[in-house]
């Protein structure tokens, strides 16, 4: 092995070490009475495991080993903010899957008057930082009702989701054969039938990636979830976990709660990253000076 091999090796072991070290802490310290979690030097591995970290932060009660006493839930909706969560994120993916396909499509293939400015404001849209917008937004939502609801979020998370995945499935798109296409158009396809039973089945993949990227942003996302559904039956996790951050003072209930959140998004990526490594994105801005 030469040396820059070794350098290269040395290099990603340390990035993983540094990416998956406050990972493993998180979970570590999950598994841990309130009293271990406090200790120091810091425990590498918990002397006691148990699940009633998770079970109280999911609102049950659970039986403490060391004090031999049942201790009672967290006070926290954790449970609502993952169903919340889950719901929001899994109506946002479906939503921009079933919009921003046939759009990235025209966008993509499609000669249109005017395509080059529309490409540009779609663009545009995604320049401005969500901080600069959230006041506006949360006016027009309070006026239409769309405030402590999950509708409401929804609808503003659609607004981060779709111009995006529009953007790169134009790409996608446009780097598909157009051969195939043509030739189910001579085959006596109409443009409507090629499109789903050709195209659409040729980009299975980034359509499948972009459902994913819609689903793991919409719940991931902080800033409108907060501002929409914090102190509210339709509250996300994300607002629920920087609450129990700034007011909850057992580290163990906070750790199992934040390693529930880690869960989903974990579990997608692993299962579904074939996906998401096949999406081949092209510069969309190629499209845009063609």
């Amino acid at each position: 092995m030469n040396k820059k091999k070794i350098i290269i090796a040395i290099g990603c072991f340390l990035l993983i070490l540094w990416t998956l070290t406050p990972i493993y802490w998180l979970f570590n310290i999950s598994f841990m009475y309130h009293a271990e979690a406090y200790t120091s030097p810091a425990h590498f591995f918990p002397e006691k495991p148990t699940i009633s970290n998770y079970l109280r932060a999911l609102g049950f009660s659970a039986y403490n080993e060391l004090s031999g006493q049942i201790e009672g839930p967290a006070g926290y909706p954790v449970k609502e903010g993952l169903i919340n969560s889950a719901i929001v994120a899994t109506a946002v993916a479906i939503i921009t899957v079933i919009i921003a396909s046939p759009a990235g499509y025209v966008m993509g293939r499609l000669k249109l008057p005017r395509k080059n400015l529309f490409l540009l404001l779609l663009l545009g849209s995604r320049t401005l930082p969500p901080v600069a917008v959230l006041i506006p937004f949360y006016v027009i939502g309070l006026k239409l009702g769309f405030v402590g609801n999950i509708f409401g979020l929804i609808i503003m998370h659609l607004s981060i989701t779709i111009p995006l995945m529009t953007w790169i499935l134009m790409g996608f798109f446009a780097s598909l054969p157009i051969e195939v296409e043509k030739a189910s158009r001579v085959d006596g396809c109409n443009r409507l039938q090629s499109l789903l039973y050709v195209v659409f089945p040729m980009a299975s993949s980034g359509i499948v990636a972009i459902g994913l990227l819609s689903f793991l942003i919409s719940y991931n996302e902080y800033l409108f979830a907060w501002i929409f559904t914090q102190g509210t039956p339709a509250v996300t996790l994300q607002p629920v976990l920087a609450t129990m951050w700034f007011m909850i003072g057992e580290l163990n209930i906070m750790a199992a709660a934040n390693a529930m959140g880690l869960i989903v998004p974990t579990i997608i990526c692993i299962v579904f990253q074939k996906y998401i490594m096949k999406l081949r994105i092209i510069d969309p801005v190629s499209i845009v000076i063609r």
